[in-house]
């Protein structure tokens, strides 16, 4: 390893040893499909080396808190809206009762999407219970209901794939792979191919490892994804079938990894930590030392580059790995130590207990046996393994340990229970540590002359998929199947197998690669000591050289110092010069800024009066309409209004810190509600307001508080001739990116009259929103939509502020 990667990885490993928080910080590059991306990842990566200690779902919310994410980003994709409604942060923090509440208040799409989600919260809580799966199945078919009834069938793909998984979690396998076939045929027929691909990446995964539907339509998905050069979909497909690859085609797990590599660098995915540390896994699988400890150092240095600590633990134990069998003991000492550094807790045992067990082989190898012996023996009186996977090692460890140290009866003990603990692991979930393990039970086997179980253990390795590409297997096992043939006179295919075993045997633990170790490090060592003595050479010349020049340096002390003294005089001079302007150019600053106080004074004042001003107009003409009836006084009341939205931005700027700019947030909602209080409707219309944060100037904000006082005016006074449930006002705002502002008040009453919109108004209303739109330049579009609506559509003139839409439903 370079020398600048070891201090970077110093550095890397001692900020993580102080880590107490599990979570890393996320790039600001990544968008929400790539967060959904960096979950799915990390939680694949989790579920692969976890080897069956997590299920799915348990990576995914793991991988979702190291990144402060919900734990719904990584399944709520297919979604129709994709936007966060109320509920999914009340289930994020756990509020499970408040969010089935919120159900009741919901209709349309936030409805659908709450049942969903609710679906999913209780589909994938970890080590899912038969309770859990009822309250998932409840959600789930009043979703399949609620589609059934509605004329847009958008949300009928979610449904039916929600409605597969519930079934396999119930291992209603048949009428799982029904749900997800269902989909899958309406997705061929739509023409939505990236929906489709979507859908047979999930059929996919409800299928058997055997079937080949599985592999096909793993494979269709990744062409269709491919041809619609979405990366990020084929992405995604292809990390879960690598899962598939290293049991069925282990012969394409590399080049696969390889590829998903290459996806991730032209997508902008930074963490690829993930795939080097597979490729350095499977480099030490294959014997390939060399590459596997560079695959080593790329994990760190991307770690290093994402900051990701959490998972530190796991790329410190990769470059253990490396250099257990050909480095020194202390260097694999460091490596350890450094991967149990990190805080051992219940939640991350996962990823730390493989670094103690990790200890144990380390200690075997460099035959420190006894030593061995106590830490196995440690690790079962203080920290036990949680899980089968783990226990079966441990219990493995203690075997091997006690074969060596010649005990040979406890070996067989702890062998046998190995062996009843492994038996329990369909082929598909058969590990390399598992062959590791066989190897030596099939040569334990051997020893005690037992025959037949030493070709049962040592043919498993050898006619095991990754145990056919992995060099060290395959020589440990073909050299135990030699002695086999040499002992039974089968000469002939003990030769094949002692052919076998010579040509692998030089693999990840052989003397030609420990060569090869030892080359690279006395190079390193070497050039090292070349570069010593070429500084020692430099130093002796330096020192040369500067006794010649002292007797010059001497000669020219004295004109230095007159030279600096003079210097130094000018410097002082220039200083007092630099103090002199600095004092008065804070004394002008302080002045400006006085001014500038006074003149914010001056102008909110100025503001306060035009308020109170407006508002004694506005009492003014509550004490005439005492004395007027009908049209005088209705007359009265709409200039009330008028003068009302006047003084209402007037008041806003004399309060706020900004005097020269409108919250529309804040502005328009009090207004709104001013007018429902003014007119007095008792409850027969909804007012539904969507106004995004923006601060407009008051030269635009006056006029359009002016339309939206007229326009709301007139849809309460004609709009609604006879009072009926579900009346409504509807005023949105929205700025674009380009500065491009658009206002909306729409109803659903009876609608205007499409002939006074062809015509000039006579009515004051519709003049004034016409004027008003004119006067702000704003592009006018007055419509009859089931109902009235007016649009108006502008670029704003200042924009300070702009953040997301402020959201009110409010009943008059």
């Amino acid at each position: 390893m370079p020398r600048s990667v070891v201090l970077m990885l110093l550095l890397f490993i001692a900020t993580i040893s102080h880590a107490q928080e599990l979570q890393n910080p996320i790039p600001a590059s990544y968008d929400a499909d790539m967060k959904r991306i960096l979950v799915l990842a990390t939680a694949n990566h989790l579920y692969g080396v976890s080897q069956g200690k997590l299920d799915r779902d348990s990576a995914v919310i793991f991988a979702s808190k190291m990144f402060g994410l919900s734990r719904l980003t990584a399944y709520n994709e297919g979604f129709k809206s994709g936007k966060d409604y109320p509920g999914q942060a009340l289930i994020d923090e756990g509020r499970i009762n408040e969010a089935i509440s919120r159900l009741s208040t919901l209709t349309g799409d936030p409805q659908l999407q709450l049942l969903a989600e609710l679906g999913n919260y209780y589909l994938h809580k970890p080590g899912t219970s038969p309770a859990d799966i009822n309250m998932a199945g409840d959600y789930i078919k009043k979703l399949e209901q609620a589609v059934a009834v509605t004329s847009d069938k958008t949300w009928q793909i979610p449904s039916l794939w929600l409605s597969g998984e519930l079934n396999d979690a119930n291992r209603n396998t048949e009428r799982s792979k029904g749900y997800y076939a269902a989909a899958t045929a309406i997705l061929r027929k739509s023409g939505n191919q990236r929906l489709l691909a979507l859908g047979l990446f999930h059929e996919a995964q409800v299928l058997a490892l055997t079937d080949p539907k599985r592999a096909a339509n793993f494979e269709e998905a990744i062409i269709i994804s491919r041809k619609l050069k979405i990366p990020q979909l084929q992405y995604r497909i292809t990390i879960v079938q690598l899962l598939d690859l290293i049991r069925s085609h282990p012969e394409k797990f590399g080049p696969t990894l390889l590829a998903v590599l290459d996806l991730e660098k032209k997508m902008g995915f930074l963490h690829h930590q993930y795939v080097y540390s597979s490729l350095s896994y499977w480099s030490l699988v294959q014997g390939d030392l060399l590459t596997s400890k560079a695959y080593a150092d790329s994990s760190v240095i991307s770690a290093m580059a994402t900051k990701d600590t959490v998972l530190a633990t796991l790329y410190c134990m990769r470059l253990c790995d490396n250099v257990i069998n050909t480095g020194t003991f202390e260097e694999a000492m460091y490596w350890n130590t450094r991967a149990l550094s990190g805080p051992k807790t219940r939640e991350t045992q996962f990823l730390w207990y493989k670094s103690l067990l990790q200890r144990i082989r380390i200690l075997v190898a460099h035959h420190q046996y006894a030593d061995a012996l106590s830490t196995a023996e440690d690790m079962v009186r203080n920290n036990p393994p949680d899980n089968d996977f783990d226990r079966m090692h441990l219990i493995y460890q203690l075997g091997n340990i006690n074969d060596v140290l010649g005990k040979k009866n406890e070996a067989f003990r702890y062998y046998l229970q190995f062996i009843d603990y492994s038996s329990k692991y369909p082929p598909q979930q058969m590990y390399t540590e598992m062959l590791h393990a066989y190897t030596k039970i099939g040569a334990f086997y051997l020893e005690r002359g037992d025959r037949a179980m030493a070709r049962k253990y040592a043919a498993l390795v050898i006619n095991d998929p990754i145990g056919r590409v992995a060099p060290p297997f395959l020589a440990a096992a073909s050299h135990t199947l030699f002695e086999l043939d040499s002992l039974a006179g089968n000469y002939v295919s003990a030769i094949q197998h002692y052919q076998t075993y010579h040509r692998f045997r030089d693999s990840t633990f052989s003397i030609t690669q420990r060569q090869k170790m030892d080359e690279l490090t006395v190079q390193y060592e070497t050039k090292k000591k070349d570069q010593n003595i070429e500084l020692l050479k430099r130093d002796k010349q330096l020192q040369v050289e500067q006794l010649g020049r002292s007797a010059m340096v001497r000669n020219i002390t004295l004109a230095g110092i007159t030279v600096l003294l003079v210097v130094t005089g000018l410097l002082y001079n220039q200083y007092r010069l630099k103090q002199k302007v600095n004092a008065e150019t804070e004394a002008r600053n302080k002045m400006l800024q006085q001014l500038v106080e006074e003149k914010e004074w001056l102008l909110r004042e100025v503001h306060h009066r035009v308020k109170n001003n407006l508002q004694t107009i506005v009492s003014l003409l509550e004490s005439q309409s005492t004395y007027l009836q009908n049209e005088a006084l209705q007359a009265i009341q709409e200039s009330q209004n008028r003068i009302h939205a006047m003084s209402l931005i007037h008041q806003k700027l004399y309060h706020d810190e900004n005097i020269s700019a409108v919250s529309m947030a804040t502005y328009l909602p009090e207004l709104v509600e001013y007018l429902s209080e003014s007119y007095n409707i008792n409850s027969r219309i909804i007012f539904y307001t969507k106004v995004e944060d923006v601060e407009l100037d008051v030269s635009q904000a006056i006029p359009l508080g002016l339309v939206v006082n007229e326009a709301v005016t007139n849809a309460i006074k004609y709009a609604f001739p006879h009072p009926e449930p579900g009346n409504s006002i509807s005023i949105t705002f929205s700025m674009t990116a380009n500065r491009t502002a658009t206002l909306t008040i729409a109803d659903n009453g009876v609608g205007i009259d499409p002939a006074l919109l062809n015509r000039k108004a006579k009515g004051l209303g519709l003049r004034l929103i016409r004027g008003l739109a004119n006067d702000i330049e704003a592009q006018l579009d007055m419509r009859a939509d089931h109902g009235t609506k007016v649009i108006l559509t502008f670029t704003v003139s200042r924009t300070l502020k702009a953040t997301a839409a402020h959201h009110s439903t409010q009943l008059v």
